[in-house]
């Protein structure tokens, strides 16, 4: 006997939102049932979201505008005004990135099993430490970018020696894996709206963890809601590109945090290095006369650029010393100095020639993962008056990230994501 089930079948899709009755044959314990074994099972209030719904309505549309706007563009394309409302958009939003961090964790755990890997994602081999000969620049084309480099130098205090002698040596860009990480911060959500609670304590806020992958020409983006988090997908994805024994190249703003955090996911390996992004340093220049100098703006620009030249060119023990050479009537605030000097002591192993980078050709900035910000995070949710939970503002980076790497299709149609370079990119 067919019997109507008492709970209606909900969809959310492209004609609207909608419900209609499903139907059961058979007792309560076997037999056939349509909202169970012919449709998507739901839980009580559940709804079913269409692919028109999930790809319109979260992947091109909630990562690019408002909620209230998404909503309203879609109710409009499905002339149904008491459709979907705004706070079921939101939950579908973060329910959709959770499926899509589940799924990015499962992978991860296939692709690091033990004893190579800890339950952290951390490798636990050990790599050659000698790294061979051809992924490095060949000795003439640097000598050659060195002599360039300083015949387009109007001072001529600076020797050859001195850039050759730069710890960091010039890798060639299509033997190493490139990998920018930044951390990127929103205002919080207050939990409750209290006066005066924002100039008592401050705007907390809400922090995601972008990294972007290069090897070659191709490129994989990656979030997750903390830096353990991305940094436990990031080796995921070398191993499933047949990358885990390649030369790892990091570039970071030089953040003590996230630079640790580096160093010490991938020790026991090994074959990694970090290089100070130079926009970043060239603040720390710019700081220099802002705060740490007095006297007139040209007076305070002659001494920024001089630091700056002589960082361009790596050679940080020069930049100490001009600093400590200073006189005491261009100083407004020595403290600011020390703190300029104990930033470029602490990042010295990490600061190339990246005037001999540049002729070379080679990337000298963590720019990638900059442009990766501002297209999953900043650009949808760094906006006037807009507040972000801990979970909503990773949830939209996450689904951006999707779209960003062009997997919307494979997610919608199988419910799987490549998590993996182009194969040409691992040769």
């Amino acid at each position: 006997m067919i019997e109507p089930n008492a709970v209606p079948y909900r969809v959310d899709g492209g004609v609207g939102r909608y419900e209609f009755t499903s139907h059961r044959v058979g007792g309560p314990k076997g037999g056939f049932n349509a909202a169970v074994d012919l449709f998507a099972r739901l839980k009580a209030k559940g709804v079913y979201r269409t692919r028109w719904f999930r790809r319109n309505g979260l992947f091109n549309g909630c990562t690019e505008l408002s909620y209230r706007k998404t909503l309203g563009q879609l109710n409009r394309t499905r002339q149904q005004a008491d459709g979907t409302v705004l706070r079921t958009l939101s939950n579908a939003a973060e329910h959709e990135a959770a499926g899509v961090m589940r799924h990015l964790d499962r992978r991860a755990s296939e692709r690091l099993p033990q004893p190579r890997f800890d339950a952290y994602g951390r490798p636990l081999f050990r790599l050659d430490p000698e790294v061979p000969e051809p992924c490095h620049q060949p000795p003439r084309a640097v000598h050659h970018a060195i002599g360039e480099c300083l015949s387009e130098n109007t001072r001529a205090n600076i020797l050859p020696e001195e850039l050759a002698a730069n710890p960091l040596p010039c890798e060639r860009a299509d033997s190493v894996t490139a990998v920018s990480s930044d951390d990127v911060g929103v205002k919080k959500q207050k939990a409750c709206r209290k006066p005066g609670a924002a100039a008592r304590g401050g705007r907390k806020k809400a922090w995601t963890t972008v990294a972007h992958v290069q090897r070659g020409g191709a490129a994989y983006t990656l979030t997750a809601a903390s830096v353990p988090a991305v940094l436990r997908l990031v080796s995921a994805l070398l191993v499933a590109s047949a990358l885990d024994e390649s030369d790892l190249l990091f570039f970071t703003d030089g953040q003590r945090s996230l630079k640790d955090a580096i160093f010490e996911f991938w020790k026991e390996r090994g074959r990694i290095r970090l290089v100070l992004d130079w926009y970043h340093l060239q603040h720390k220049c710019r700081e220099l006369g802002s705060f740490g100098l007095k006297g007139s703006i040209a007076a305070k620009k002659v001494h920024i650029e001089e630091l700056r030249r002589l960082l361009w060119y790596g050679l940080v023990d020069r930049a100490v010393a001009y600093i400590d050479a200073l006189p005491g009537q261009a100083v407004r605030k020595p403290d600011v100095l020390e703190q300029i000097k104990g930033y470029l002591e602490r990042n010295r192993p990490h600061i190339p020639c990246y005037a001999v980078g540049s002729a070379l050709g080679l990337r000298c900035s963590s720019n990638p993962v900059e442009k990766q910000n501002d297209i999953v995070v900043a650009h949808r949710q760094k906006n006037n008056g807009m507040g972000w939970s801990e979970d909503g503002s990773p949830a939209l980076a996450i689904l951006a990230a999707v779209r960003r790497n062009g997997e919307v299709d494979d997610w919608l149609r199988d419910g799987v994501l490549a998590f993996c370079l182009p194969k040409e990119a691992a040769a």
